[in-house]
């Protein structure tokens, strides 16, 4: 089981209502994730924002609000990217947002904070 950090953004990441939005996220050192478990979730570890698991995407216990609105960037994983993508962003997907991977026994977990900026009308 190779030991790693999970290194997400410093700053928040800021969405706009509508658009869709890259939660980054990746492993440090580099390496493939390609094999590991990788969860995305809001409070909880279940239900879960995101899943992958055993090659491909879980979505048994996936939330609700998510569904058919999340991917996961399996381009990145072989080199240790675990970035989500989140599409037609809403007010209530602004929040704090875990990155959680498990190699084996060993994991580890970064947050990260997503903004959600309106889309305001001049009336």
């Amino acid at each position: 089981t190779a030991q790693f950090k999970v290194v997400g953004p410093d700053h928040p990441v800021t969405a706009i209502v509508g658009e869709e939005i890259v939660l980054p996220c990746h492993l440090s050192p580099r390496m493939s994730a390609e094999n590991m478990e990788v969860m995305w979730f809001r409070s909880q570890l279940f239900p879960f924002v995101h899943r992958y698991s055993d090659g491909k995407d879980q979505y048994g216990q996936q939330m609700p609000e998510y569904r058919e609105r999340t991917e996961l960037l399996k381009d990145g994983l072989t080199n240790g990217s675990v970035a989500l993508r989140i599409f037609s962003i809403g007010l209530s997907d602004e929040g704090q947002y875990s990155c959680f991977v498990q190699d084996g026994i060993f994991y580890e977990e970064a947050l990260l904070e997503l903004k959600v900026a309106g889309q305001y009308l001049v009336s």
